[in-house]
């Protein structure tokens, strides 16, 4: 008689998911990928006067984020200064820095954008950037000419 090992493939993905929850609470995994590249999710729309985009910041204020165009690339960076606080709560394990990270963001804007009329705007964790296109670069519907 043979004896046969009975495999589950649920059972070891269960069982890795529980190794990997008890060893982060003996390991600190999280500075080794919390310096890893973050890059926040992004919408561009485009439209027949303005480009428009939307990126995701949760966890920011206004304040966290800059800025700036220069020689056609938009730039949008967010640098926190890490806060350190004392141990008066006696935390034995502490991973309470969801959200905050540092960043930098680069979009290539056209040449048919005027860069000294972009808006940007921020509303519940989302900044909103709206780059009007040039005047010349707006598609004008054709105009009948009449044959006199």
């Amino acid at each position: 008689m043979n004896l046969v090992r009975f495999y589950h493939p649920q059972s070891s993905v269960t069982r890795n998911l529980v190794d990997e929850l008890m060893n982060s609470f003996i390991t600190n995994n999280y500075d080794e990928n919390h310096n890893e590249d973050c890059n926040p999710a992004t919408n561009v729309f485009e439209n027949e006067k303005e480009y428009r985009l939307e990126i995701l910041l949760p966890g920011f204020n206004k304040e966290d984020v800059q800025l700036n165009v220069h020689e056609n690339l938009l730039t949008v960076k967010v640098d926190l200064k890490e806060e350190n606080e004392d141990n008066e709560n006696g935390y034995v394990y502490r991973q309470l820095q969801f959200g905050k990270y540092n960043f930098e963001k680069k979009f290539r804007v056209p040449k048919t954008v005027e860069a000294d009329k972009i808006v940007a705007h921020f509303n519940n964790g989302i900044l909103e950037l709206t780059l009007p296109k040039k005047e010349e670069a707006i598609e004008k519907s054709p105009v009948e000419i009449k044959i006199s």
